[in-house]
């Protein structure tokens, strides 16, 4: 990450997580870059991960039903 040190932040984990617990950690993130003045709409980036996780899904969950 030295490349783009001062640019990125890295979101680790101990062990399994879910499609869930990353959504609620990019929530998390973008609360945390709006109260520090960044300029994103709220919610952009759970929205791309959303689609990202509906789109490459094992069994979407309208072929499930």
């Amino acid at each position: 990450l030295n490349k783009v040190a001062g640019k990125v932040f890295r979101i680790g984990h101990l062990g399994w997580l879910n499609e869930v617990m990353v959504l609620g950690s990019l929530a998390a993130a973008e609360l945390a870059l709006l109260d520090c003045g960044v300029d994103l709409a709220p919610g952009s980036g759970v929205a791309a991960a959303i689609e990202h996780f509906r789109r490459t899904a094992a069994m979407p969950v309208a072929e499930a039903a």
